[in-house]
């Protein structure tokens, strides 16, 4: 039986180098590291692995004063009864990047700001839990060349 683990992404790797350069760390402290995970190199670590590490690393960062762990957009705005969850708002917010034509961030948010009153909501905060369902089926409309 073969069990099926998840690769390292680029994304991890590049993560772990980066909180490596944030510390200052020495080669031979980052190799240590590396052994504690049994394996001699970032690329060779699983997915789990790297998450692990990533963690290891950010707390050490973080006493050390040289990393702020990022913070998920709107995560500022859960738990708010009867709103969406911080995570559909994102997914809406990437769905409208994916539809919209506006040429940069800031016309694609006030595009969004001006299509959202459509469905009963002023803002992309203020976007209620019942809306979502709304708002998601008509961007997949939007995406697949359907009319709101």
């Amino acid at each position: 039986m073969q069990i099926n683990v998840a690769a390292v992404s680029p994304h991890q790797i590049k993560l772990i180098h980066t909180l490596k350069g944030k510390l200052n760390l020495p080669d031979g402290a980052y190799r240590s590291m590396l052994r504690d995970y049994h394996v001699f190199s970032s690329t060779q670590l699983t997915a789990a692995g790297a998450d692990q590490l990533i963690w290891d690393l950010q707390k050490n960062a973080e006493k050390a004063a040289v990393w702020v762990r990022p913070q998920r957009k709107f995560n500022n705005l859960a738990g708010r009864k009867n709103m969406a969850t911080p995570k559909q708002l994102r997914m809406i917010e990437a769905m409208w990047a994916e539809v919209s034509r506006a040429s940069n961030m800031a016309e694609r948010a006030a595009a969004l700001q001006s299509f959202l009153p459509r469905f009963g909501a002023t803002s992309l905060e203020e976007v209620q839990y019942w809306q979502v369902h709304k708002i998601v089926e008509a961007l997949k409309a939007m995406k697949h060349g359907g009319k709101v």
